[in-house]
């Protein structure tokens, strides 16, 4: 039976791997301040032992544990964040990794799992990085650490985060998990029936919109604004007047056909800030949603992907004739939990607060790869030598 410590919890995405693993295992304890999150943590999987702020915590209060979770605050060293460092002694949110050195010292877990934004091991905060590595190594571990893509583990989203994986002791070397194919497509994620409340306004649909020889008017009453193959070549024939039709998003989608290729499925022009002006975006593609006004964002539409979720909701799609946000349930699917885990969460938080918990856990299936990995490969491995 393995035995569990997750400290900065959130809603249990460790414990959520195991289970779908099958691995035997208990959760001895978690670490967790959040309120809203430790309700959604109950909600899933029960009550808890749950020692609280990892600062305020005495390890004569810590049970013994084989693998020690602390995937700390990324607030601080974040691309997104205020960047205040994680020095020792700084005081940050992400300053709370250094709290850990005291469970591992005192404990020796078998194994530690570190999750964290790929900006850890980036020039600003390498050296941080570096020496949080070498105390491990003092400590008598072996670190392994590895930029892990979500979107190489069966989930549509372009999530880059860094894992280390460290060992105690004599042991097999680790290997990361190999990259996998992906075949589930943002698409195949998305509910059918969507709450109007979700649709992106008119307002910030403009400002994401790239304008094309177009001035929209006050009110916008025909779909159809333009025509992109037409824009481009403007000396070809086309037969078939739909092709390369650009839709707005706000007004009624046209009658549609098979669209069986020709470059006639509908698509939107999202500005981006490049030579070309604009990337396309089809029915599924994510869209990134943040500062619509900004005239230097770049990457803003992702095929059959989603953006990176955050604590705040700021990725969007193109459903055929508005732009509008993901959906809590969309997120909770992006991190590969599963509806019935979300439900369990959604009665009891507001959408922003669902939208929070997406945005801190980490992914399910890249912690089942790696679980895999360090548990059930190295299984099979002492049942062949036994």
């Amino acid at each position: 039976m393995l035995r569990v410590f997750e400290a900065f919890a959130g809603v249990g995405s460790q414990r959520m791997a195991l289970r779908n693993l099958g691995i035997p295992h208990e959760i001895v304890a978690i670490a967790e301040i959040d309120k809203f999150a430790i309700a959604s943590y109950e909600a899933i999987h029960g009550k808890v032992n749950n020692l609280g702020d990892i600062s305020a915590v005495a390890t004569e209060d810590i049970p013994d544990h084989d693998l020690f979770t602390y995937s700390f605050p990324c607030q601080d060293i974040s691309v997104a964040g205020k960047q205040e460092g994680l020095d020792v002694g700084s005081g940050t949110r992400s300053g709370l990794l250094w709290e850990c050195q005291k469970v591992i010292a005192a404990k020796k877990p078998k194994y530690l799992l570190l999750e964290n934004v790929k900006n850890l091991v980036g020039k600003r905060h390498k050296a941080n990085f570096d020496l949080w590595l070498e105390w491990l190594v003092a400590q008598g571990y072996s670190n392994y650490y590895q930029v892990l893509n979500a979107k190489d583990y069966g989930v549509p989203q372009n999530r880059e985060r860094v894992f280390v994986v460290s060992i105690l002791g004599e042991h097999e070397p680790f290997y990361f998990p190999k990259k996998q194919k992906l075949s589930t497509r943002l698409l195949d994620l998305l509910e059918r029936n969507v709450d109007q409340k979700f649709t992106v306004d008119n307002t910030k649909t403009r400002a994401l919109l790239a304008q094309i020889n177009y001035v929209p008017t006050e009110e916008i009453k025909l779909n159809q604004i333009g025509n992109f193959e037409k824009l481009a070549n403007p000396n070809k024939k086309f037969n078939d007047p739909q092709i390369g039709r650009v839709l707005d998003t706000m007004g009624i989608c046209q009658a549609l056909d098979t669209m069986q290729g020709g470059n006639r499925q509908p698509k939107i022009l999202i500005k981006n800030a490049t030579q070309k002006g604009y990337l396309e975006a089809h029915i599924g593609d994510g869209i990134d949603l943040s500062y619509p006004n900004s005239e230097t964002r770049r990457g803003r539409v992702q095929k059959k992907c989603s953006h990176t979720l955050q604590t705040a909701c700021n990725v969007g799609t193109f459903n055929g004739y508005s732009i509008r946000k993901l959906t809590p349930l969309e997120c909770w699917r992006l991190m590969g939990f599963t509806d019935e885990d979300f439900y369990k969460a959604q009665a009891l938080n507001s959408n922003s607060q669902l939208y929070k918990q997406a945005g801190n856990a980490i992914v399910v299936p890249v912690l089942e790869a790696i679980f895999s990995q360090l548990f059930q490969v190295e299984e099979r491995r002492l049942q062949e030598v036994a």
